[in-house]
């Protein structure tokens, strides 16, 4: 039987009028992430921070970054299929969009106006002290947005979607709840990592998984969550009350609370010595992604994304992790959790 585009391209739905820039492997990809505020991170060292001086730092490194970039640049160093969505603009948008080609990443970039933000980083060895400033990011205009979320219905075929980042000036709220509407209309299995008011508005129209940190809980429900009993019962009166089916609270160097319905599961976190937490987070949820789209039981699944997460944790400054570094700390983690549930 001969291959055929146009048949593929009937058959799925796909616009067969799109222009060149989307190619059919591109929109076959099993997981699509989107970045609304993606950020190109800059990182150097300098010996002492003092104020008031000029500070003598090391040749800075560049990288592209933002919460749904950083989950597709993991998921594709794991050897996953994976395409970056995000907005892209001015003289920073062009070397963070040549910086992904370099890495392999398949993009997808909506044109704004205003150029993309500048995150800096800065490690200072004589303490090694990690300092971070983060920025706004571009004011996009409505017409900007909507674009982006247009440029979802090209995915309809995905198995996940995956939001993650905050949201730039300009850009109302509700946006991941209306990217979760979408979701749900075309039957597609969202993950949600963001924080703030961007996160609240989501319960209402629901999610496959949300992936809040301690805070991030306390600001969904309004409610402190100090210990671990008082964070599983949260945990199931959101699943309870909403149409959501997992949320993973990251607790960092404890690990992470499972909760589904009915049931909230402690799993511990790789022991590693820790040297930057950038792109932990991202790292975790590509982890738990990648692992899920072969078809893994969320258990397993979440194993896999503190695998990532530690592993990049183990990285200097914005690096994210090695694919040779995962698999040790996973194994060493799946052997731990199956000792437990022995014993």
């Amino acid at each position: 039987m001969g291959f055929s585009v146009e048949k593929v391209i009937l058959k799925l739905g796909i616009n067969p009028d799109i222009s060149d820039d989307y190619n059919l492997n591109l929109l076959l990809d099993m997981i699509l992430t989107l970045t609304i505020n993606p950020a190109l991170d800059l990182y150097t060292r300098v010996e002492k921070v003092y104020p008031g001086e000029k500070l003598r730092c090391e040749k800075a490194k560049l990288d592209p970054g933002g919460g749904g970039v950083n989950v597709s640049r993991v998921i594709h160093r794991l050897g996953g299929e994976t395409t970056a969505i995000y907005s892209r603009g001015g003289y920073t948008g062009e070397i963070f969009k040549d910086l992904l080609e370099q890495e392999g990443v398949k993009q997808d970039t909506v044109e704004i106006a205003e150029a993309i933000r500048q995150n800096i980083a800065v490690t200072e060895t004589s303490s090694g002290e990690l300092y971070r400033f983060g920025f706004p990011g571009p004011s996009l205009s409505e017409t900007e947005f909507q674009d982006v979320l247009t440029r979802l219905n090209l995915y309809k075929k995905a198995d996940f979607w995956v939001a993650s980042g905050s949201l730039p000036p300009g850009v109302p709220d509700d946006f991941y709840a209306q990217v979760a509407e979408k979701a749900a209309e075309n039957n597609v299995k969202l993950v949600l990592d963001t924080s703030g008011k961007a996160f609240s508005k989501i319960l209402e129209k629901g999610a496959y998984l949300l992936k809040p940190n301690k805070n991030e809980l306390e600001d969904l429900v309004g409610i402190k969550a100090d210990d671990e009993q008082k964070q599983k019962e949260l945990l199931l009166q959101v699943l309870e009350k909403y149409p959501v089916e997992v949320i993973v609270l990251s607790l960092g160097s404890q690990g992470a609370l499972l909760a589904t319905k009915g049931k909230v599961r402690h799993f511990p976190a790789p022991e590693v010595v820790p040297v930057s937490s950038i792109g932990a987070g991202d790292s975790m949820v590509a982890g738990m992604v990648y692992s899920l789209s072969r078809g893994d039981e969320m258990e397993k699944a979440i194993l896999y994304g503190l695998a990532c997460g530690s592993a990049t944790i183990k990285s200097p400054g914005t690096e994210l992790l090695k694919k040779e570094d995962v698999e040790p700390l996973f194994q060493k983690l799946l052997n731990k959790v199956q000792m437990n549930d022995l014993l």
